[in-house]
């Protein structure tokens, strides 16, 4: 390392040597080739959450470099987010987009999901008003009842209708979204789905991208891959339910971690942190850890429900989780140092046991961790990019 390098990384420890995460590029690419490796069809990167709690913008650019050219997002500024840092090729808007942002996205040359036959007309409005072509993917309610217009030959109808009108918009895919509840209700789904793609091509709208598996849907379902599977959190380390008879790794990309900034002594029957729900009942040795449910450890954990892992073992939380603070207790680790570094999700603490403690899913445990603390990018075992996106300051080591 230069000694430009160690000065970037030496400034840069006071923001990230406090609450961080350590992101794990190589992981993250190994995932999407393993991914990847399962199909032969298209593999669209689903980075909607920010990138399920990892940073969109960065993990855009790793994936990009791996060879991506498909991703997903959730919303018309995801999509611009990505744009604006220049990734290219095909960025699809899953959900709705509102019709103050339609010029922009369709000038950034975003494809757009459309869930009605009024969401296509207001496409063709702003996209002719522009002079410009936009593409777009229509969403079939196949049993889901979220998002998207219903399986029926009624709509088929609505929409055939509606294409001949259509100058400016390109319709190139039909897609939908299992429910996952169970094998029966799935094949219901994906035969909807197929029912209608039937009747829009006996209408003469022919559409050849046609998709409903996401990253469990790509393990569980391999004869529905069609043209494309969505994947997106089995990028980073999800590994799909049912999924550990098959002879894959999917190691998680991500790890959570803060520092303990006191250690205090706290004499039997003493209060904990707010409230009076935990009264000691001996004389404890008390970390008190720079994070809080501001930073996307959720509040739930209170009361000896969560663990984290300091030194390689585990210390219980006491007390309420506050805003920015939590305690842990560390009587059973004698060695414990202001300073230390603490697992708290992911590293020491697995994805799943820490959900479990939740009681939520994988998913919700990454993508809710908040803007506050700090990314660190590793690759290649060493830190390539340092993103503290409160001050809008990123530094690069590559």
């Amino acid at each position: 390392m230069n000694n430009q390098m160690k000065e970037a990384t030496s400034m840069a420890e006071p923001f990230w040597k406090r609450t961080w995460i350590d992101i794990d590029l190589d992981k993250l690419t190994a995932n999407y080739r393993t991914a990847c490796g399962l199909t032969d069809s298209l593999v669209t990167c689903v980075i909607k959450s920010n990138a399920y709690g990892h940073g969109a913008v960065r993990v855009a650019q790793a994936l990009q470099q791996a060879g991506c050219e498909s991703f997903a997002v959730s919303c018309a500024r995801e999509a611009l987010e990505l744009r604006k840092h220049g990734i290219h090729g095909e960025i699809l808007v899953m959900g709705l987009t509102e019709k103050t942002v339609l010029p922009d996205v369709i000038k950034a040359g975003i494809t757009l999901t459309a869930g009605s036959v009024q969401d296509l007309l207001d496409m063709e409005e702003a996209a002719c008003a522009l002079g410009w072509v936009v593409c777009v993917h229509l969403k079939a309610d196949t049993g889901f009842h979220r998002l998207g217009i219903l399986c029926s030959e009624e709509c088929a109808d609505a929409v055939a209708q509606a294409v001949k009108q259509l100058r400016h918009v390109r319709l190139e895919g039909l897609f939908s979204h299992l429910g996952l509840v169970n094998q029966q209700r799935d094949e219901m789904q994906h035969q909807n789905l197929m029912q209608m793609h039937r009747w829009l091509s006996e209408r003469g709208v022919n559409i050849a991208d046609v998709h409903i598996c996401d990253s469990i849907g790509l393990v569980r379902y391999p004869e529905w891959h069609h043209s494309r599977v969505r994947v997106g959190a089995m990028l980073f380390g999800v590994r799909p339910s049912r999924s550990d008879h098959m002879p894959f790794e999917n190691p998680e990309t991500l790890a959570f971690r803060t520092t303990i900034s006191r250690i205090h002594d706290v004499k039997a029957g003493e209060v904990v942190g707010y409230g009076d729900d935990m009264i000691l009942d001996y004389d404890a040795r008390i970390a008190t850890l720079c994070v809080g449910y501001g930073d996307g450890y959720p509040r739930c954990m209170s009361n000896g429900v969560g663990r984290v892992c300091i030194r390689g073992r585990m210390a219980q939380v006491v007390g309420i989780v506050c805003m920015d603070q939590m305690m842990v207790d560390v009587t059973g680790i004698p060695d414990a140092q202001e300073g230390d570094t603490v697992d708290l999700l992911g590293g020491g603490v697995p994805y799943m046991t820490y959900a479990d403690w939740a009681k939520t899913n994988r998913n919700e445990a990454i993508s809710i961790l908040s803007r506050r603390p700090v990314r660190v990018y590793r690759q290649n075992d060493r830190i390539v990019t340092v993103l503290d996106s409160m001050l809008e300051e990123r530094s690069d080591f590559e």
